[in-house]
């Protein structure tokens, strides 16, 4: 119930916060300029759940199992408190505004949990690629945007 918010329309918000650069670029196409509202099409939206949808398909059981199993030792009493631990944090952050990863929250319940039983037990250099790999992806991914952009721009403009 709480995984990106409590409501229906966090899930909602989560779909378009995934898909919001093809909405901008799809409303940059038809209407020349981002507008502050503007309706969209529904193929956009289905476009980018079937996206989200391959993802977790193509890579939803890598992920799976680098945070359930790699990472650390998971127990069925610990598990539980990864779950509570995230879910109140997810549920203290929406309730006062904070956009929050519920990714960031889990590894961060799951690193906890592995710390707490003994500081080997946790893999630190898979956790130490995991944070790059949240730092490089915003750059990266904001790279390769501003290129498809630059070249949308440079061939219909």
């Amino acid at each position: 119930m709480l995984h990106n918010g409590p409501t229906q329309q966090e899930l909602i918000r989560l779909e378009i916060n995934a898909i919001g650069p093809l909405i901008g670029l799809w409303l940059i196409y038809v209407e020349g300029t981002v507008v502050a509202r503007s309706s969209t099409p529904l193929w956009v939206l289905f476009y980018g759940g079937l996206g989200i949808s391959v993802g977790l398909w193509v890579w939803g059981r890598r992920v799976i199992r680098t945070i359930g199993e790699d990472l650390t030792k998971i127990t069925p009493s610990s598990g539980f408190v990864i779950e509570i631990s995230t879910a109140f944090t997810v549920l203290v952050a929406s309730n006062l505004s904070i956009p929050i990863s519920t990714t960031h929250c889990k590894v961060g319940s799951v690193v906890a949990i592995g710390r707490v039983r003994s500081k080997q037990s946790v893999d630190w250099s898979l956790f130490r690629n995991i944070i790059v790999a949240w730092i490089v992806t915003v750059p990266v991914t904001g790279g390769i945007a501003a290129g498809v952009m630059a070249l949308f721009r440079f061939a219909f403009i």
